[in-house]
């Protein structure tokens, strides 16, 4: 299964593709620029010769293409992005993991799309998209150090279950990472501002800290019917494609 990383280029998506990669996904690092993306892949690969990393690089385009589509880009670009590689992702999964967020002063603070949300923002500019919100509070240098696990709960929302399942299917990829089903879309606003939060105690206690939930026992299915392992027949049938009958599972 491929996963595209629109914006892939930044701290927080070529930390996940390179989580991803290692957990067995097929990825693409996405850019305006394929050459941006080359240099990047370069980048990764160099930093872990021992490890077998599936990642190429391309222009966001490319990485529309892919059966499951990140995006990664800064929050003010988001919508535009998705809406310049629309005609690559008609009825495909697409995660969107950007805060709206200013630093003013000392003080970090949320924004407020126009329709509340990022996440809400780009489901409005691909309708026919199956659109989920996750990965919003993970720490993008602890997420893209691959010799030391992050433990971490990744809350996730959408209005589609397809979504909401494979978002949690990419979560439960990644050793010591839990999903949680937060809802429909209209949680990602609060969800997305929390951010403001965490960075701002970041700095207060000089580090990097992450969400974890108590009261919800590890053993629990937080995520209904999730798929043990991934297939391109389970994304195919994420997708309304008709590829789920005839695509044996790998």
């Amino acid at each position: 299964m491929k996963i595209g990383i629109l914006g892939g280029t930044g701290p927080a998506g070529s930390a996940l593709g390179a989580r991803l990669a290692e957990a067995g996904y097929d990825v693409i690092i996405g850019s305006r620029s394929k050459y941006k993306a080359m240099e990047k892949v370069d980048e990764l690969l160099e930093r872990w010769p021992d490890r077998t990393l599936p990642i190429e690089a391309g222009d966001n385009a490319m990485a529309a293409s892919a059966d499951v589509v990140v995006i990664a880009t800064p929050w003010d670009g988001a919508t535009q992005t998705a809406a310049s590689v629309e005609e690559h992702l008609h009825g495909k999964i697409v995660i969107s993991m950007a805060n709206a967020l200013t630093r003013i002063g000392k003080e970090f603070q949320p924004l407020v799309p126009p329709r509340g949300s990022v996440a809400a923002s780009v489901q409005a500019v691909i309708p026919d998209c199956k659109v989920a919100a996750a990965f919003h509070h993970v720490p993008a240098k602890e997420l893209g150090d691959l010799d030391h696990p992050i433990e971490s709960d990744v809350l996730i929302c959408s209005d589609h279950e397809a979504a909401t399942a494979m978002a949690a299917e990419l979560v439960h990829a990644i050793p010591n990472m839990r999903p949680l089903d937060a809802g429909e879309l209209s949680q990602s606003t609060p969800i997305e501002s929390f951010t403001s939060v965490l960075l701002q105690l970041n700095v207060r206690y000089k580090t990097r800290v992450a969400v974890k939930m108590t009261g919800i026992p590890d053993e629990t299915n937080t995520i209904t019917d999730l798929p043990k392992k991934p297939t391109r027949a389970s994304v195919a049938a994420s997708n309304g494609s008709d590829e789920a009958e005839t695509t044996p599972s790998e």
